[in-house]
């Protein structure tokens, strides 16, 4: 099969069993007698407690118990996910100049850990790409890149950085391979088909890839629909992702 034509999915499982509605407050207030119940250990509770505060926009607060966090993490692993993590928070309140700070800093750490490695890298490309710094953008997504080339985020960051440094072609190049590593995220898709509306010169060559992007984003969006748990209102359906995106985050400051 020609590999022009070749998609991946990633599609999130719901999650399962029954789900507690908890509203902003409550959910702060479970969490924080968490952390007074955990006082032996409680560096799961400061990362539950910081993660619950990045992904509910309240950036100062979850600044201030990953602090708290990475006095307690001798693991330079451990310390690089925190300061990434602090990253995080500082690129969700748009302080791109703050977030590339820390992920340098983290970056300095040495993480080995392929996952963490590569989101440093390329959240630094995003981050620098914003700034409009194309050139040291494209560095980042690079070595992203080499880390974990199956990943989209960074194919879709370079094609950002090329497009900023007038690749064009490459860029296109760069958000096929982004759709190709990920169909159920349309954002390179929507990239191309912007760079491809405002380069016509460019339609021709890409207009395989392009169909088939639209195709493959169109049958892995209806999967996502299908797969989608019932549609909660306010802060239960921020409830439910929180839980969704620490699942996987928590397990490492559960080291003995």
């Amino acid at each position: 099969m020609d590999n022009r034509f070749n998609f991946r999915f990633e599609i999130p499982r719901p999650p399962a069993g029954p789900v507690v509605e908890l509203t902003k407050e409550q959910a702060e207030k479970m969490l924080l007698e968490k952390l007074v119940g955990a006082r032996a250990d409680p560096r799961g509770a400061l990362w539950e407690l910081a993660q619950f505060y990045k992904l509910s926009q309240q950036h100062e607060k979850a600044l201030e118990r990953l602090r708290e966090l990475i006095q307690l993490l001798p693991d330079p692993e451990d310390k690089a996910n925190c300061v990434f993590t602090m990253g995080q928070a500082m690129e969700q309140a748009r302080d791109y100049a703050g977030a590339v700070r820390y992920y340098k800093e983290a970056e300095a750490l040495e993480p080995t850990h392929t996952f963490t490695w590569y989101f440093i890298n390329n959240n630094l490309g995003f981050c620098l790409n914003t700034l409009g710094k194309f050139a040291e953008g494209e560095v980042y997504c690079r070595r992203a890149l080499v880390s974990d080339p199956q990943r989209p985020n960074a194919h879709k960051n370079l094609g950002i950085a090329l497009a900023g440094l007038g690749q064009l072609h490459d860029a296109a190049r760069c958000f096929v391979q982004a759709t190709q590593a990920n169909a159920a995220d349309p954002r390179a898709f929507r990239l191309l088909d912007d760079l491809l509306q405002k380069h016509p010169e460019l339609k021709p060559e890409f207009k395989a890839e392009l169909d088939a992007c639209r195709q493959a984003v169109e049958a892995a969006g209806k999967k996502v629909q299908e797969l989608r748990p019932v549609v909660q209102r306010g802060w239960r359906r921020q409830w439910i992702l929180m839980k969704l995106k620490m699942r996987s985050l928590l397990a490492r400051f559960r080291r003995g």
